[in-house]
């Protein structure tokens, strides 16, 4: 009874907050809209609260308290990452600030939107990074997993030039970022992008970028001083981590950059 009390309330009130010029518009020819009856918010707005759902729309809700869509959200697999390194539940309406989409929320992992390098090898010279682990018989698994601590340990040793794979992700400073925050990721956190590669591609198509192509993308670890780690997606969306045993002339393979928040 109490329940049904509550609802009853927010009935009346959702009915109260309706204006006269709100119920001027309704006719009996024209059905009246979700937002003119009152279920003004989404159902996310209203999360562990009692509502009433409008009945052309589930998804369109009333509550007493909704969420202030200016507030920042829990990032998401998905989610759309700003410069102030939080993720917000709104369009974003000045997209120099948008950083990329989550894709990772357990390392705190964003992809760049907008692209990255198209057709650019992973170093110039046939170089194996002495301070950087080498996997083990292409076996993704044991190599290191921290894509920006391998980009710093890659550009100590070729240089701040953005003509390779590390070094154009830590040169850029993509949403007003400093240099060095962007970095080539890993193998292992290529494979998680592409695990969560249908909410992230939910999330470039938002903001108005490609989903993620198929083809080559470089990662930060290496094999041998000419075998450098990809993962290499099929057209048919299945992918592989593998080796790429000429890094220097290779160039037809994508640098997709990622931060951390």
């Amino acid at each position: 009874r109490k329940a049904m009390r509550k609802y009853l309330l927010l009935a009346g009130a959702a009915l109260i907050g309706l204006g006269g010029s709100a119920y001027a518009a309704l006719d009996c020819n024209t059905p009246p809209t979700c937002d003119e009856l009152g279920y003004a918010y989404p159902s996310h707005w209203c999360e562990n609260q009692a509502v009433l759902k409008c009945p052309f729309d589930q998804t369109k809700v009333f509550c007493g308290k909704p969420k202030d869509p200016d507030a920042p959200i829990t990032c998401e697999v998905g989610s759309i990452l700003f410069n102030d390194f939080k993720c917000y539940d709104k369009a974003p309406t000045d997209l120099s600030k948008v950083l990329g989409v989550v894709f990772d929320p357990v390392k705190r992992l964003a992809i760049i939107w907008g692209g990255g390098a198209n057709n650019i090898p992973w170093s110039k010279t046939e170089t194996d990074i002495s301070t950087l682990t080498n996997c083990v018989n292409s076996n993704f698994a044991t190599c290191s997993t921290d894509g920006k601590d391998n980009t710093q340990k890659i550009v100590a040793a070729l240089g701040e030039s953005s003509d390779y794979a590390a070094g154009f992700c830590y040169t850029l400073t993509h949403g007003g970022l400093d240099k060095g925050s962007w970095f080539l990721p890993s193998a292992s956190e290529l494979k998680t992008l592409y695990d969560n590669k249908t909410e992230v591609n939910a999330g470039l198509t938002y903001l108005g970028s490609s989903p993620l192509p198929a083809g080559g993308y470089w990662s930060s670890n290496e094999n041998t001083s000419r075998s450098k780690m990809i993962l290499y997606v099929y057209p048919d969306g299945t992918s592989i981590i593998n080796t790429m045993n000429n890094s220097v002339i290779a160039a037809n393979y994508y640098a997709r950059c990622a931060v951390a928040y």
